[in-house]
């Protein structure tokens, strides 16, 4: 699945990158990379995993767990690996996850396309400025959540990317991904606190690597997929090529620092300074944190209850994560998977914690405010913009702590080794050839204990 390389284009080849922005997106691949180590220690992507193995083997290796799949379920699988345990990046702007979708599209393609790190390159800078300019464009619809809803086009222009279509290939399997797109039910996930969020980014981009290999073969899809009447942007003129214009979106990404929903994460960098200074909770009498005004924020700000599913409860509950922070010392990814979820004392600590959403109605990833009243009557206040936002440029030992608490979680040997061998993954990425390209995944990403083997369906 290879055809001439066309000229490069702005926003489509790593080579018309600006340093700074490359380097943003060596460490979206080893944040995704990390991310799915410890993605091997969810119960729930276990399930997924061996749901995906049920169908057959294949060709296309899974990092760290040894399974060889068929490259839909491959896609499916890695993905669901970097976003099990919803810290994975966030483009706070355009409000999507991109690398649960662009990163397992992009090594798939090329492993079945024996294609060598340049494509891999080309295809992450297409699929992220794909999907978070599509998301841009689309703006909020009722129902979606726009990685899933958005991600088929875009993991369809990372396939076509990676293989060296044409531009016009490109557009054409976007276009043909359009039964997958902005569904308006994906939203209900959250509202149910189901596990099926972390499973949608793979599922869209499952359709998105299928469209592109029909486009690869000269299908064409609906010429007014982009602004027809019902297209994603019915009504507007915008044409393919204007996703490609402008900033490069990569730059506005960032790489969670908490594992939960990014609408909760100003307020935890409040809460973090409060509780710093007011550690003892049998001190405190409440806790209010002050979010924007916004049904994206209503999620989060819910009072806080067992829904059945303790993980997404948690991440999805800012007054579980605040009641986590105080009774425990720490909100970070031991407190997912270690013995906190579920504890009596945590959830009755959510009573004394109240969400309000009085400050100004936000489209976008905003900043928060966090007060505490003690039991002596006096009180102490924080407010946090949003960390890691745009123009918080993040370096790779800023990195290095989260990289590392995942490969941890991720049972690998010896994860200092195994951190450094993902840096070094990505930066000879672009200058490696095929066989090269996988030699050096299976080298980094075999560096931990076998991931749980799948149960049978």
């Amino acid at each position: 699945m290879t055809a001439p390389q066309p000229p490069a284009a702005p926003h489509r080849r790593w080579a018309s990158l600006a340093e700074g922005d490359r380097e943003q997106l060596r460490q979206l691949f080893v944040d995704a990379l990390a991310l799915a180590s410890a993605g091997t220690a969810s119960t729930d992507a276990a399930r997924v995993l061996g749901g995906l193995a049920a169908l057959g083997t294949g060709e296309v290796p899974v990092p760290w767990t040894g399974l060889r799949l068929g490259a839909p379920q491959a896609v499916a699988a890695l993905s669901t690996l970097i976003h099990a345990w919803d810290f994975d990046d966030t483009h706070d702007e355009a409000v999507v996850h991109t690398a649960s979708v662009v990163v397992p599209t992009a090594l798939a393609a090329a492993a079945i396309g024996r294609v060598g790190g340049t494509g891999v390159a080309d295809g992450i800078v297409t699929g992220v400025q794909v999907l978070s300019r599509l998301a841009r464009l689309t703006g909020p619809r009722p129902g979606v959540i726009r990685t899933a809803g958005l991600g088929a086009p875009a993991a369809a222009a990372t396939a076509a990317a990676v293989w060296g279509l044409t531009d016009a290939q490109v557009e054409h399997a976007m276009a043909l991904s359009l039964t997958s797109a902005l569904a308006p039910g994906t939203r209900q996930a959250v509202v149910d606190g189901s596990v099926a969020k972390r499973i949608q980014p793979g599922l869209a981009a499952q359709v998105g690597l299928s469209a592109a290999a029909l486009a690869a073969q000269g299908v064409e899809g609906p010429s007014g997929w982009l602004c027809g009447e019902f297209g994603l942007a019915p009504g507007s003129s915008a044409r393919c090529e204007d996703l490609f214009l402008g900033d490069f979106e990569g730059r506005f990404l960032a790489l969670k620092p908490f594992p939960a929903c990014r609408y909760t994460h100003a307020a935890l960098a409040a809460a973090e300074q409060v509780q710093a200074a007011d550690p003892d909770w049998a001190g405190v009498q409440q806790v209010t944190a002050h979010l924007p005004q916004g049904p994206a924020y209503a999620l989060v700000a819910r009072p806080y209850a067992d829904r059945g599913a303790p993980l997404v409860d948690a991440q999805f509950s800012l007054p579980w994560q605040l009641a986590a922070l105080w009774v425990t010392g720490r909100y970070d990814l031991t407190t997912l998977h270690g013995g906190d979820l579920g504890r009596d004392d945590i959830a009755r600590a959510t009573d004394r914690i109240t969400v309000v959403q009085d400050l100004p109605p936000s489209a976008v990833m905003s900043g928060a405010r966090v007060d505490l009243l003690r039991t002596d009557g006096t009180t102490a206040s924080a407010q946090a913009a949003m960390p890691g936002g745009p123009g918080q440029r993040v370096t790779r030992r800023d990195l290095g702590r989260k990289v590392a608490s995942c490969l941890q979680v991720g049972e690998v040997e010896d994860p200092a080794a195994a951190a450094a061998a993902l840096w070094s993954f990505a930066d000879e990425l672009p200058d490696l050839d095929a066989d090269a390209l996988q030699a050096a995944l299976a080298r980094c990403t075999s560096q931990s204990l076998a991931a749980p083997a799948p149960a049978s369906p």
